[in-house]
């Protein structure tokens, strides 16, 4: 929803501003406390997503152009108010840096319902327990999370049937740092990467490239996770994008 937040610039945001690189950090607008891994893009005027990531467990985020043009710049989290702001003219050089206010969701309550969902627990509103019991797919707790990943979230992900985690591990950048694992699945007689939403956001559509979930997150943010490897056994609400699996995680609520 295009204004549902503030956006504060150290230069005016809404005028012809160029830079490659927009930087910032997203803060609640009520509290003025970092809204941590909320997922930020620059969405091009025909609403293209060009380039996406999660701000850190601090709320800050950098995000880099990948041509010149005009952009929005679009804030998503839940229990916010989704932000849309801009144009950002993307030049060829130079950074910005912002600072992005979101807005609380307020809660609505019908006065003439009598049971409400204020005593469910954040992963029973997400439906995660109903489809636990369905029985599709694989669905790992908190418990099961503290166990398994001691400190990369990819090592909960070992042992699950119809996935593999690719240690060759890469190196990148130019301090030659070695990437994380990669989390794999076979489908169609070869390896890709499922799709990986975390709160219901996609972070990572997956397909041919892979996907490093220690990227986004450490095992101590995470409540739960749930892992489909199947057409059949992925749930109507979330795509398949890339025809490769879905692989769903949930922050912990603090």
């Amino acid at each position: 929803m295009r204004g549902a937040a503030v956006a504060f610039a150290m230069l005016a945001v809404g005028s012809a501003l160029e830079a490659q690189t927009l930087r910032g950090r997203v803060l609640d607008s009520e509290s003025g406390e970092p809204v941590m891994l909320a997922y930020v893009g620059l969405m091009a005027e025909e609403g293209e997503m060009v380039v996406a990531a999660l701000a850190t467990t601090e709320g800050v985020f950098e995000l880099e152009a990948p041509r010149r043009g005009s952009y929005f710049l679009y804030i998503s989290r839940t229990g916010y108010e989704t932000l849309v702001d801009g144009l950002f003219e993307i030049g060829r050089d130079g950074s910005m840096d912002v600072q992005v206010g979101l807005r609380p969701k307020p809660v609505e309550l019908d006065p003439l319902v009598v049971e409400t969902d204020v005593d469910k627990s954040p992963l029973e509103v997400a439906g995660f327990y109903d489809r636990a019991l369905m029985g599709r797919g694989t669905f790992l707790i908190r418990e099961d999370i503290e166990r398994t990943a001691v400190d990369k979230i990819t090592d909960a992900f070992r042992n699950i049937p119809r996935l593999t985690i690719d240690e060759s591990r890469p190196l990148t950048g130019s301090m030659a740092v070695m990437q994380y694992p990669a989390v794999r699945i076979m489908r169609n007689g070869r390896e890709c990467s499922p799709t990986f939403y975390l709160d219901r956001h996609v972070i990572a559509l997956g397909g041919d490239t892979p996907v490093r979930p220690d990227d986004f997150v450490t095992p101590a943010e995470i409540e739960a996770i749930e892992i489909y490897t199947r057409p059949s056994e992925i749930p109507v609400e979330f795509d398949e994008l890339t025809n490769c699996g879905v692989v769903l995680m949930w922050t912990r609520v603090r």
